[in-house]
């Protein structure tokens, strides 16, 4: 199989997590041709948008839930969706929370950053981050991981979410961007300790930092 992405795409990361937590053999190429809009990456996926795996019969898959959904349909063990329905949505819960609510709520700040932006503006966005935190904080479970014990596709979704929390806000005058959001803020520390989530972390850093100087 092979998955177009990028590194600091957050429905890119969210697959990776998946495929490493798996243990699947995965070719990982930029979009060819120069960038999505390419004619050699429209004729692999004519939406032009990135993650898209490309299966091993040929089929090309885009959107990150449905890529999440066929592999584990595809490759069912490890399991990172529970068996019993309540848990299993609760895993679909945290994702919806954060792909409604946190995921639209940091895009806003992400195109703030830069020198000239109206300070009342940032602080509005700022306010709806922290609203979209507010129930990302309702739904974790407050356990090792995102939606209990095991890690699950939950996991997958809001830790690369959570990296552009820490990461930006920071540079937009907020300290400590976790510090109201108790279940939050451990949940954070112990994807330092989660070998998947801290490459994840680490790809996302680098190329961060190659693109942005952050």
């Amino acid at each position: 199989m092979k998955l177009y992405g990028s590194d600091l795409s957050p429905f890119v990361q969210r697959v990776k997590m998946q495929i490493a937590a798996k243990g699947l053999e995965v070719e990982y190429l930029p979009p060819p041709g120069g960038g999505m809009k390419s004619e050699e990456f429209l004729a692999i996926n004519p939406i032009g948008k990135i993650p898209c795996l490309v299966t091993d019969s040929g089929m090309s898959l885009p959107e990150s839930e449905v890529i999440l959904e066929y592999l584990e349909d595809a490759f069912p063990k490890p399991a990172l969706r529970p068996r019993k329905p309540e848990e299993r949505a609760q895993v679909r819960l945290i994702s919806r929370v954060n792909d409604i609510y946190v995921g639209p709520a940091m895009g806003k700040v992400f195109g703030l950053l830069g020198p000239g932006k109206d300070p009342e503006v940032v602080k509005a966005a700022i306010a709806d981050v922290n609203t979209a935190l507010g129930h990302l904080e309702h739904v974790l479970t407050g356990k090792k991981n995102a939606a209990g014990n095991k890690f699950s596709l939950a996991d997958c979704t809001i830790t690369p979410s959570l990296f552009f929390v820490v990461k930006i806000l920071p540079v937009l005058g907020v300290k400590a961007p976790l510090k109201n959001f108790k279940k939050i803020a451990k949940y954070w520390k112990t994807r330092e300790k989660d070998p998947v989530t801290v490459k994840a972390i680490e790809e996302m850093t680098v190329e961060m930092k190659a693109r942005f100087g952050m």
